[in-house]
């Protein structure tokens, strides 16, 4: 395990890229729901944090999110009408397809977007301190070019 993996520069093996975002994944998802449990926003449940991801649910149709979290239309939905149930979003007619429903947050969703909004730039500060602002960039590049390339794919396989 880890053999032919190496960071350039050094002689050991490196851990799965896997393996390194885990961990960290890990740690987001557990200050944000404590982030906005404190909030006052204790009913959104883990499941719930794939809908309010980065960029966020306003305006996108509900399809585009269950690509974007690798969930099937219908679990989404499902996310959707529980998240619509509390009062944190409505689904309404698209105003150029008529066909077509979007996401609105409501004012409870966007309370509940700045929590997390709030939670992630605390994470973020931190991170910066901790890795150098060098090895910070350098991570936020990398990270930003990986979601493009997944935007790729998730858009030919859409």
């Amino acid at each position: 395990m880890g053999g032919s993996r190496k960071i350039q520069g050094e002689d050991a093996p490196a851990p799965e890229v896997g393996s390194l975002v885990r961990r960290p994944a890990v740690v987001v998802r557990r200050r944000v729901l404590d982030g906005l449990r404190d909030a006052g926003f204790g009913d959104v449940l883990p499941a719930h944090l794939g809908v309010f991801q980065y960029p966020g649910p306003d305006g996108q149709r509900p399809g585009v999110l269950a690509v974007r979290t690798q969930a099937s239309k219908q679990a989404m939905n499902h996310l959707l009408h529980q998240l619509e149930a509390q009062g944190y979003l409505v689904r309404v007619t698209h105003p150029r397809d008529r066909r077509t429903r979007i996401i609105r947050l409501t004012d409870r969703g966007w309370g509940a977007a700045e929590a997390i909004d709030r939670v992630v730039d605390e994470i973020d500060k931190e991170w910066r301190v901790a890795l150098g602002e060098a090895t910070y960039s350098q991570l936020l590049r990398g990270l930003v070019a990986l979601e493009v390339h997944l935007d790729r794919v998730d858009q030919t396989t859409a």
